[in-house]
């Protein structure tokens, strides 16, 4: 995929980093997006960047494309975590930050790389949902709204966006995280395949087969080695 362009929103934690290095080696051009750039990796460039911003999100998208041509790939990873939150104490801040940093930056991202992708003569839109809320965890209420809130966002991106050539995607992934490592080591035990996912290996494989021209579209791909009963 030499010359195609990915963006990847929360591109520099453990996860995001090894879906920028499987981009990378697959011939992608990778820019990160992420509140913390310090250990960004596998990327050609990494841009400190708050995704619940408007402004400062325009602005870098608009840089991507100036700088690197277009955008033919974005991956959006970013989602800030509330866990360990009985569902009766979840409080209306705790939904505000769930999905201003997933629903709503997910789609301000869709929205800001459509023209682009577009101008480009297609491309795919690759979202990170969960089976937090798939098949629900205790403790994790607001994240796992947000994260079906994406799944809602993607379908209808699949339809809208498909007469563009566009696909649009969901990822959920068990697989060590910074956030949630933990939660990731309990559920070893429910794995028939007795292991987590590598966030290089296994959870980046799965994102570039859906980067590339592949006829999937509007569908959550479950990439958890067997993991729970909800599909």
């Amino acid at each position: 995929m030499e010359g195609h362009v990915a963006i990847v929103t929360g591109g520099c934690g453990n996860l995001g980093r090894g879906v920028c290095r499987a981009l990378t080696k697959a011939g992608y051009t990778v820019v990160a997006f992420d509140v913390d750039t310090s250990r960004a990796d596998g990327v050609a460039r990494a841009v400190t960047l708050d995704v619940t911003d408007a402004v400062p999100c325009a602005a870098a998208v608009e840089e991507v494309v100036r700088d690197f041509g277009g955008i033919d790939v974005l991956v959006n990873m970013a989602q800030r975590i509330i866990i360990q939150t009985p569902l009766l104490d979840v409080t209306a801040e705790h939904m505000r930050v769930s999905y201003e940093s997933g629903p709503m930056a997910t789609l301000r991202m869709i929205q800001l790389c459509h023209p682009h992708m577009k101008a480009r003569g297609g491309g795919s839109i690759v979202n990170f949902a969960s089976d937090a809320g798939t098949r629900g965890i205790p403790g994790m209420g607001a994240y796992a709204a947000a994260k079906e809130a994406i799944r809602g966002i993607t379908k209808v991106a699949s339809l809208e966006l498909g007469r563009d050539n566009i696909r649009t995607n969901t990822v959920c992934p068990v697989a060590y995280s910074d956030p949630t490592s933990s939660w990731a080591q309990r559920s070893l035990a429910e794995n028939p395949m007795g292991r987590i996912g590598d966030p290089e290996e296994d959870i980046g494989a799965a994102v570039v087969f859906l980067a590339g021209p592949v006829f999937v579209n509007g569908r959550t791909i479950h990439v958890d080695g067997g993991t729970g009963v909800f599909r």
